[in-house]
């Protein structure tokens, strides 16, 4: 799940040089200048000079002050006290970052009767920390709780926003109770990005790198299609490797490699002719970089076939279900019985996303959110974060699977700031000499400057594989969207245009339940002469997001949406 961030704007700025040179401890070299960092100085009001207590982030009952005794340095340090359960926040008047620059946020914290709420998860709630306004929930220094004596914390972040502001928390992501004292703030910029990442942890393969963090896999590659292709393969081969076992044990358990060289042969014969040229030499690159670096598969080295098969396994997995609804010859006479009539599928895939903007967020930007869900004997691979820099496009990152081109999670950011994900909707006909979804989906995310162009690359030779609602944000216009796209139909819904049936202004979810009669039409050429019914009718999730909405319209930010995320109904495997 993403959220983005507005830039600075001039009003911002003219705070900064209006700061009064008094209230501004002298910044050493590389420090960053903070109003008032040690607490030293009140308002005649008794307030704390260059702090305030952030409201949208403090229950009642919270207060912030400034004392005098029990401090950690000089004469002063800040208080912030909750009577009963809450939660509250003071911030920092703004400060000047460089993004994407290193920084390093410190201070020191003490604690009395500091709890958090045990039950609060997903996000999980803290007592006393250190953060920035900008930053994810997920980000903050370590906690301080119970009873403490003065603690010095830090917190290393990667400058997301122009402008930003420090964030004293006490339960932060949910509640707490008790009191925290904060002391000597201190927040400066870092020249060395070893201090994030430790350089015996990167390896590199020409102009790409890996490194690994809390079990993610971060790759970043760039160039030509066969140069970054070499890049990626060499530095996950193992992973490809084992990623293919377990795709042929799922393919046929007593005898994997022949499940798997069955899907070679499928993806060959089905896809491999689909791919464009960029995507097949990137997979070829794939491949011999892997191999080179010694990856395997029973006892061979991986060529072109095994990274088609990979990268096309999503789409063979949808075939069974497209060709019961693709029309043949005998379609429309009846040769079932009755009783065979009413054996409609009921399986479904349970993922959910939503995009928000406007007048539903907090701060009137896109929040963009996706929960996936895969079966846990390969979805443990799809632990991998790929950043690519290609020589055409623009720059993308997006989830995947070791070796995948494309997310398949589906889950994709673009330097244009385009965001697009996907949730299934129930299989439309597969229309044979076309191009693979995972061919389009990476093309719209490496090309696409717009939700228009997103529209038209996932629609431009489409083989109707994959039917998916895609979700879709375009951060520099703060425009939403879905697109329904099933074979020979499509339908758009975008928070500039009527927004029927949603009725949720400037907000749109996806729960893999296709809501256009246009594209619902598309099943009802059934060769064994099945019936289906066309009528949409709301699941649970969709009532779910609906009263989602009705409790946040014009709050939604990162933090609901994962409280969202940990819900019933959505979060359970057998919603619909």
């Amino acid at each position: 799940m993403n959220r983005t961030q507005a830039g600075v704007v001039a009003s911002v700025v003219a705070v900064m040089v209006a700061v009064s040179a008094a209230l501004v401890m002298p910044a050493q070299a590389g420090e960053v200048a903070l109003v008032n960092p040690g607490f030293e100085r009140l308002e005649p009001d008794g307030a704390v000079a260059g702090w305030r207590l952030f409201g949208d982030r403090s229950t009642s009952g919270a207060s912030f002050t400034g004392v005098s005794e029990g401090v950690h340095e000089g004469v002063g340090s800040a208080k912030i006290e909750l009577r009963g359960h809450g939660r509250a926040a003071a911030e920092s008047e703004p400060v000047a970052l460089a993004v994407g620059e290193l920084y390093r946020l410190s201070g020191a914290i003490r604690t009395a009767g500091a709890v958090a709420d045990p039950l609060a998860k997903y996000p999980t709630a803290v007592p006393a920390c250190l953060t920035m306004a900008g930053l994810p929930f997920t980000m903050h220094s370590a906690a301080v709780g119970g009873d403490s004596g003065w603690t010095r914390v830090e917190l290393l972040f990667l400058a997301a926003a122009a402008a930003d502001r420090v964030r004293l928390e006490l339960g932060c992501n949910g509640s707490a109770r008790g009191a925290a004292w904060f002391d000597d703030i201190r927040l400066e910029k870092v020249e060395d990005v070893a201090e994030l990442i430790p350089p015996e942890t990167v390896r590199w393969s020409g102009r790409g790198f890996r490194y690994d963090d809390q079990g993610w896999i971060f790759v970043h590659i760039e160039g030509e299609p066969y140069e970054r292709g070499f890049q990626y393969g060499s530095l996950v081969p193992g992973e490809i490797a084992e990623y293919i076992r377990k795709l042929g044990v799922l393919a046929n358990e007593p005898d994997p490699k022949a499940g798997w060289e069955r899907l070679r042969f499928e993806a060959d014969a089905l896809f491999l002719r689909g791919y464009d040229e960029e995507y097949l030499t990137e997979m070829r690159g794939i491949a011999d970089g892997a191999a080179a670096a010694g990856a395997e598969a029973w006892g061979r080295p991986l060529d072109l076939r095994d990274i088609v098969a990979v990268n096309s396994v999503i789409d063979l997995g949808q075939l069974e279900d497209a060709l019961e609804v693709t029309p043949h010859s005998l379609t429309g006479q009846a040769f079932a019985a009755p009783a065979d009539e009413l054996a409609i599928e009921a399986e479904q895939h349970k993922c959910s996303a939503f995009a928000a903007t406007g007048p539903a967020t907090r701060d009137g930007q896109v929040v963009f959110g996706q929960i996936f869900m895969w079966n846990g004997f390969t979805g443990v691979h799809w632990n991998v974060i790929t950043d690519i820099q290609p020589a055409r496009g623009y720059r993308l990152v997006y989830q995947t699977f070791p070796g995948g081109i494309h997310s398949g999670a589906d889950f994709y950011l673009n330097e244009a700031g385009i965001v697009f994900g996907e949730t299934t909707v129930m299989q439309t006909p597969y229309e044979p000499n076309s191009t693979p979804q995972s061919n389009r989906a990476r093309k719209a995310a490496q090309y696409a400057a717009s939700i228009d162009d997103v529209e038209r690359i996932l629609w431009d030779g489409n083989n109707g594989m994959y039917t998916n609602d895609w979700p879709i944000a375009d951060i520099g216009t703060g425009e939403v969207a879905i697109l329904l796209l099933g074979t020979h139909a499509k339908k758009l819904w975008r928070t500039s245009e009527d927004m029927s049936p949603f009725g949720t202004p400037g907000f749109l979810w996806a729960n893999n339940n296709n809501r256009d009669p246009g594209v619902r039409k598309e099943y009802v050429a059934q060769p064994d002469d099945r019936p289906f019914d066309l009528v949409f009718a709301p699941w649970n999730r969709d009532l779910a997001f609906v009263e989602f909405y009705r409790e946040h319209a014009g709050a939604i930010d990162a933090e609901a949406a994962v409280r969202l995320w940990a819900s019933s109904p959505i979060n359970r495997a057998h919603a619909c």
